[in-house]
């Protein structure tokens, strides 16, 4: 960046910190914590940094998204336990590790998605799905334009496999033996 060149981190980290303030307001009212460094000094001294997607932000702000708390207790099917007690069922679990996965130190899956470096087994394009809903996004060194398009088709199977589940639960209803026959009693 080129104010990098000109002003101190801890400039360029108020000027971001302030722009972020009028854009997003506080973003701890929605369960989003701001580090305790600035953006641009977290960007040079450690490998993970903080993004925010405007889209995925106003959804949260909308209450279409909600953030749950962190520190997750088990996951148990779709059913997931957070430490403070707190249970949710979701259809979809997607875990974000960061730049740095430990996934493979605590995921239990026999289906070889994930490998001993904590990244995809599989590679591109077949690398993104496992069995029984698992899948993995960004896993593969691609950088964000790889993780997007791994979100596209993790969000596409996911839908598809709902179109499925709800198909299959119209279609006993529509054939109860009353509809169709064309007479009349």
């Amino acid at each position: 960046m080129t104010l990098m060149r000109y002003l101190p981190l801890w400039a360029l980290d108020k000027m971001v910190l302030l722009l972020c303030a009028v854009v997003f307001g506080d973003t701890a009212r929605y369960g989003l914590r701001r580090p305790a460094i600035g953006p641009f000094t977290m960007k040079m001294t450690t490998p993970a940094y903080p993004v925010y997607d405007v889209g995925t932000f106003a959804k949260i702000k909308s209450g279409e998204i909600r953030v749950l708390p962190t520190g997750l207790k088990g996951v148990h099917g779709s059913d997931v336990e957070f430490l403070d007690g707190q249970r949710h069922t979701f259809d979809a679990i997607i875990f974000a590790t960061g730049y740095r996965s430990t996934t493979h130190e605590w995921l239990k899956s026999e289906d070889g998605l994930i490998g001993d470096d904590g990244l995809a087994r599989r590679r591109p394009p077949n690398h993104w799905k496992g069995e029984n809903g698992l899948y993995c996004a960004g896993m593969v060194r691609l950088g964000i334009y790889g993780s997007a398009g791994d979100a596209e088709l993790i969000a596409d199977d996911i839908a598809e496999q709902r179109h499925r589940r709800i198909g299959a639960a119209i279609k006993p209803a529509a054939h109860n033996g009353h509809a169709g026959n064309g007479g009349s009693a």
